[in-house]
């Protein structure tokens, strides 16, 4: 059973720009900043509010790390804006499993590590109207205290094997997302 929108998932060229627009337009505070190396995007929760199961609703800003990513494709065909919704369940296996059973595309055999330590699988857009759709299992730690997880109980500093807490990157994001864009310099070459 689905139990909430966990999530909106938002697709930027510049988290850092991003983020300072919903704090100012809206005023929206970051809850938690991550990378997830094997989805290869650095990402920020802006927690929106509490949902009645425990959970809580989020906007997840997502800046992709590198062109290949799915995120990083997604944002050079179609730039940014929403690129995900995301339904809260207690059991993503299970759920995952009987829409399956109703003909609708699993993107993953396996649920993967999301955002906060949750188990997450994604639904082929194309068996959903258009819309990519996400499957969340917030990790039981988050929902208990209604949010997420300490570092220590997230691992050795806050870190999975594939995530990374609150990083900085060397270049600017700006260069970043140019460098994503592909934009030229004056001279015809790539920036």
């Amino acid at each position: 059973m689905l139990t909430r929108i966990d999530h909106i998932g938002i697709a930027c060229f510049d988290l850092d720009k991003t983020v300072e627009f919903y704090r100012g337009t809206y005023g929206f505070e970051v809850f938690h900043t991550e990378i997830n190396e094997e989805q290869g995007v650095r990402e920020a929760m802006l927690k929106i509010n509490e949902t009645p199961d425990g959970g809580a609703s989020y906007l997840q800003l997502l800046e992709p790390t590198r062109g290949d990513s799915a995120v990083g494709k997604w944002l050079t065909k179609n730039g940014e804006g929403v690129h995900h919704i995301a339904f809260g369940t207690a059991d993503v296996d299970g759920v995952a499993a009987d829409i399956r059973s109703k003909g609708v595309r699993v993107l993953y055999d396996e649920p993967r590590h999301g955002s906060m330590g949750s188990r997450i699988t994604f639904l082929h857009p194309k068996d959903c109207h258009g819309v990519l759709t996400e499957l969340v299992t917030a990790d039981s730690r988050r929902t208990q205290a209604g949010g997420a997880a300490s570092p220590a109980e997230q691992g050795e500093a806050g870190q999975d094997s594939d995530r990374k807490a609150h990083p900085r990157h060397d270049k600017p994001s700006a260069e970043r997302a140019s460098e994503r864009r592909g934009e030229r310099d004056e001279e015809g070459g790539k920036r």
